[in-house]
């Protein structure tokens, strides 16, 4: 049993660490492509006419430029830093393996939730990460859809004072990739609700209700792999009624230069609506809900319910 266990141990090691080296960034991709090709297979054969091929196309061809600028900007710049800090200011360690991967865990677990709170409530980085919740639809093309730099740079400045403590650089980097697979997972729109798992895993029906445009779901739900968090800090709400997926004010627009550029107009059109300078700078540290005039955003009840119906006819 223990020489069992070991080699278990060991091969999760080199897994993570795979995951965590330069050849993790061709793992993940494949993982990214085999996903996307299973899921839009079974799409085809089982439910033909439901899959958005426009918006598919979109949304890959947004993840190949966002990480032509995003790897750079949000990966590799902060980890210099966390590297530099592990090298030469460490605390203790560096910790051992069994150690180093529950920390891991729970160490992205809360840089995550903090990297996505603030993308949500914070009017300039909202102005990124809205690319994400622009398409109306709900499957794994979405996971990777984003702004060019809106790629965890937050996510991994917060995970620096994890390096005093001994986490390894490699290790935190093949723990992110793994949840991140996880990440594309929890946008299968196709998956039941999980029973019991629902209180405490960040599941597909858990992260519908976050990309979800009903007030109830707005800005819920901020966890990737569970709602450990969300429920001790107030944000988590289950799928009730079934989630509109996309923005108060729907997007349509599948042109990827396009796609990318919106949140910026958005909150260009935001500041030129404000007569007063400070008002102006305020866009972009005030909360996207929040109008120098006080008007309210919401969506029309006939856009609700046409949504609505097409979900259920959807998931029939």
């Amino acid at each position: 049993m223990h020489h069992f266990l070991s080699q278990v141990v060991a091969a999760t090691g080199a897994f993570v660490n795979y995951m965590g080296s330069d050849d993790g960034f061709w793992g993940l991709a494949a993982a990214y492509f085999l996903m996307i090709f299973a899921e839009w297979l079974g799409y085809v054969l089982l439910k033909p006419g439901v899959y958005d091929h426009m918006d598919a196309l979109n949304n890959i061809v947004i993840n190949g430029i966002d990480y032509a600028f995003d790897f750079l900007i949000s990966a590799i710049a902060p980890m210099v830093l966390y590297i530099w800090v592990f090298d030469h200011w460490r605390l203790i360690g560096p910790l051992p393996f069994l150690w180093s991967i529950p920390l891991a865990f729970v160490a992205h677990e809360i840089c995550y939730y903090i990297d996505h709170r603030i993308g949500h409530r914070v009017g300039l980085f909202w102005a990124f990460h809205q690319v994400h919740h622009s398409s109306n639809e709900f499957n794994f093309t979405v996971a990777p859809r984003g702004f060019l730099i809106d790629g965890n740079i937050v996510l991994f400045l917060c995970a620096v004072p994890f390096a005093f403590l001994g986490l390894p650089p490699g290790i935190f980097l093949g723990m992110h990739a793994i949840k991140s697979i996880y990440g594309i997972f929890n946008h299968a729109d196709y998956i039941p609700k999980l029973g019991i798992l629902e209180e405490f895993i960040a599941t597909p029906s858990n992260h519908r209700a976050h990309h979800g445009v009903q007030a109830k779901y707005i800005d819920k739900n901020y966890s990737q792999c569970t709602v450990i968090l969300d429920r001790l800090l107030g944000t988590f709400q289950k799928e009730e009624e079934r989630a509109i997926v996309g923005l108060i004010t729907p997007y349509y627009d599948k042109n990827p230069i396009r796609t990318e550029l919106a949140g910026l107009f958005w909150l260009r059109d935001r500041i030129n609506s404000a007569p007063r300078w400070q008002d102006k700078w305020k866009y972009l540290w005030m909360p996207p809900e929040w109008t120098h005039d006080g008007r309210e955003l919401s969506l029309s009840r006939d856009y609700i319910q046409d949504k609505e119906k097409s979900a259920v006819e959807a998931a029939e």
